[in-house]
């Protein structure tokens, strides 16, 4: 992980979107490690959408190099996603209540009518500034209000880790939206925004849904990138 910081800011710094970087061999002898090791680290960069290798070409940025960049396929928190791009993550505005599922959230949790679900609603910061407004909603288990006032997690996923949920993967819906006046509110926003909206189920190892989720970004601070193979 530290020659991939190393090499993430080699890249950040000094190289444009789709610029080929150097041969793992120059970067093994420009660092000092094995070549193994570099290859470990291109491969995690690569996995995170900032890096693409073509087989016997080399390695190419991908994308811009503004705002909080990470791939839509690779399933992380924005607490992570904002301390690897070198930001101190926060959370500010947290509600939390147990309610009556929605009828939209019901659908997809699998629950059935009347069931309660923990409801979290919370700003995202980065450096102290509001960067995602996200809407939380986990099947309720006893115990979940008191764990989260009282042993607060800025992850949810490690959260869930707490009644034996280990988060395997999610299913995700992109959406461009333009904020309304409750998300304008949330993120001190002065006047209409484009948005990134992403629609969220979250689901256990088992494969039970353990979470849902609404999380609208900036989109002027975070890049989700994909990349698109040719089949």
């Amino acid at each position: 992980m530290q020659v991939r910081d190393m090499i993430y800011e080699l890249v950040k710094n000094e190289f444009e979107p789709m610029q080929k970087i150097p041969s793992e061999q120059k970067l093994s002898e420009q660092l000092g490690v094995s070549r193994n090791t570099v290859r470990e680290a291109i491969r995690t960069l690569e996995q995170e959408g900032i890096l693409l290798s073509r087989h016997g070409v080399g390695n190419f940025v991908i994308g811009s190099k503004k705002g909080l960049k990470t791939t839509i396929t690779t399933l992380e928190s924005s607490t992570n996603i904002i301390m690897a791009h070198g930001y101190l993550p926060g959370t500010k505005n947290v509600v939390s209540n147990v309610i009556v599922v929605p009828e939209d959230v019901r659908d997809q949790l699998l629950l059935k009518e009347n069931k309660n679900v923990f409801y979290i609603e919370r700003v995202r910061t980065a450096d102290g500034e509001s960067v995602v407004y996200v809407e939380d909603y986990i099947p309720y288990q006893s115990g979940m209000e008191l764990e989260y006032k009282e042993t607060y997690h800025e992850s949810l996923l490690e959260f869930l880790e707490k009644f034996d949920h280990k988060v395997s993967f999610s299913i995700c819906t992109l959406k461009a939206v333009i904020s309304d006046e409750k998300v304008e509110k949330k993120l001190d926003l002065n006047e209409k925004s484009a948005l990134l909206l992403l629609k969220q189920v979250h689901y256990s190892t088992a494969g039970v849904p353990v979470l849902y989720s609404d999380s609208y970004y900036l989109s002027d601070k975070f890049e989700f990138n994909v990349v698109r193979k040719r089949g």
